[in-house]
């Protein structure tokens, strides 16, 4: 870690690391929400417990499906992860 030339590089470097964690989290919420939905709308169509397989599996569309595993992975990866 590299120390600050002074208190406002301090205040600045913290404020950026915020921004970027508030932006990556934002996107997080919404990917989660997209994926709550679909999950919902799967579960409510099948009329039982679903999985991920449910939900990845109920489109036959190529970027649809690859757009599913993508907030699958979203789900399953740790916070700041990506």
């Amino acid at each position: 870690m590299t120390l600050p030339r002074d208190f406002l590089d301090e205040v600045e470097t913290e404020l950026a690391r915020v921004r970027a964690s508030f932006v990556e989290g934002r996107a997080r919420i919404e990917a989660l929400e997209d994926l709550r939905l679909l999950a919902a709308h799967v579960a409510e169509q099948l009329d039982r417990p679903i999985t991920v397989f449910d939900v990845v599996g109920s489109t036959r569309d190529r970027q649809e499906r690859e757009r599913r595993i993508a907030l699958v992975r979203c789900l399953r990866s740790p916070p700041g992860a990506g």
